[in-house]
């Protein structure tokens, strides 16, 4: 620590820093507090991730140490900076011969990635061995919290149900996938009360996947807790014990999935229908919409894309340039994007807005390939889960989603500096 000399640089050092035990602790209640809000509550996350990017400027400012990024930092940022800043510059590039600045809300909204890399390296010095504790029980209590919510918001209304405190079914869905895979990651390198506190947290985040309707999500959920078994097995555990504990977990999903589906005829009646719409996918005699909206927006965003693959339409008139290739489907076009991310970024920006978009997303992954398993296989789970999540929603438009995804990669950034160590996985030897 730098010798305090102003008056602002003592009164941080002295009286709110106090000492890096203290500020240890501080980091770690704000990282249990952050991933306990996101999964039910996205608002209340988002609060408390803002408050991580406030208090860390204070230490960028005082203390010279944490100004510079290491070898992981460095790319993982370099990402984030170069996703953003791609999105600004084919926005003002459209804006300008446009003459209008209107409806830049995704723009502004996404300067998170900037404002997020003071947090990396202040983290990294205070990091301790018990944060890992505490980021997994931030996380399935987190889980546990979402689906008490949709447990009592269920009683005043199903809309509330499907919704919780996260802002809409959808982000719901998001937070508890993520959640309840980082708790079963969890399951395998935990032993006592913590073990019994994932498990619960698995459960619950399932509880509240279901229950939030959302039927794309659900299905990214299976598919990445197959490819993580896969993945895992291959690099860290063995197949065959991996198949057994694989096995063990599809019947506990099996079973209360049946369960909660089958007592929600909505949800039923919604898996039916896309059933149906993918056996019969131009039959317009289905009662089903979802899709349906889904696949005009498609075709409507790559014809866009087809004639500006270069310089774009820039992120505010996304849905105004797929409206002008399908005008006699516009009164279905009300949202603010293409329910897919990557096609969403190819119009906004051109062939570099995917680029940056996937760099954003694999960067992070391939930086920490070699992190001990308890951390890659985090951060695998979490790419692959966001991953799959963007092809048929939006990725970060919104702003629980990109402050969720910005404090894991965070978190998981900062965890993988601890020795291997404390790291080690529960497997029985």
């Amino acid at each position: 620590m730098a010798e305090p000399t102003g008056v602002f640089s003592r009164l941080f050092w002295v009286h709110f820093h106090r000492s890096d035990v203290s500020a240890s602790l501080r980091w770690a209640i704000g990282l249990f507090a952050l991933f306990l809000l996101f999964p039910g509550i996205g608002s209340g996350g988002s609060v408390v991730a803002v408050g991580f990017w406030f208090v860390a400027l204070f230490y960028f400012a005082f203390d010279p140490q944490n100004r510079s990024f290491d070898t992981v930092e460095k790319p993982v940022i370099a990402a984030f900076a170069a996703y953003y800043l791609i999105m600004v510059f084919f926005a003002v590039l459209n804006a300008i011969p446009a003459g209008t600045w209107e409806h830049f809300g995704a723009v502004y909204g996404n300067i998170l990635f900037l404002a997020f890399a003071p947090v990396m390296p202040v983290l990294r010095r205070f990091v301790r061995p018990y944060w890992t504790n505490v980021f997994f029980a931030g996380t399935a209590s987190g889980a546990i919290l979402a689906a008490l919510i949709v447990l009592i918001a269920g009683q005043s209304s199903h809309e509330h149900m499907r919704s919780a405190f996260s802002g809409n079914p959808l982000i719901l869905a998001l937070g508890t996938m993520v959640s309840g895979l980082l708790c079963i990651h969890g399951l395998l390198f935990f032993r006592g009360a913590m073990r019994w506190l994932l498990a619960a947290g698995a459960l619950a985040a399932l509880f509240a996947l279901l229950s939030a309707g959302s039927r794309g999500p659900l299905l990214s959920y299976m598919i990445t807790l197959f490819a993580y078994a896969l993945v895992m097995g291959y690099r860290h555990f063995g197949l065959v014990f991996m198949a057994k504990r694989g096995l063990l977990a599809a019947m506990a999903v099996g079973a209360l999935s049946f369960g909660v589906i089958k007592a929600d005829p909505e949800l039923t009646h919604r898996i039916e229908l896309a059933i149906e719409r993918v056996e019969r996918p131009t039959d317009s005699g289905l009662e089903e919409e979802s899709i349906s909206i889904r696949i005009l927006l498609y075709k409507a965003g790559l014809a866009a894309f087809m004639e500006r693959p270069l310089t774009g339409w820039g992120r505010q008139d996304v849905v105004r340039a797929a409206i002008a290739k399908d005008p006699e489907n516009a009164r279905f076009f009300t949202y603010s994007h293409l329910h897919n991310g990557y096609l969403t970024d190819l119009v906004a920006s051109g062939v570099l807005g995917l680029l940056s978009l996937l760099a954003v997303l694999f960067v992070p992954l391939m930086v920490l390939r070699n992190a001990p398993p308890l951390v890659f296989g985090g951060i695998f789970c979490v790419t692959i889960s966001y991953a799959l999540y963007g092809v048929t929603n939006l990725l970060f438009y919104h702003d629980v989603s990109t402050l969720y995804y910005l404090s894991l990669i965070t978190a998981f950034c900062t965890l993988s500096r601890l020795p291997d160590a404390n790291l080690q996985a529960g497997r029985d030897r």
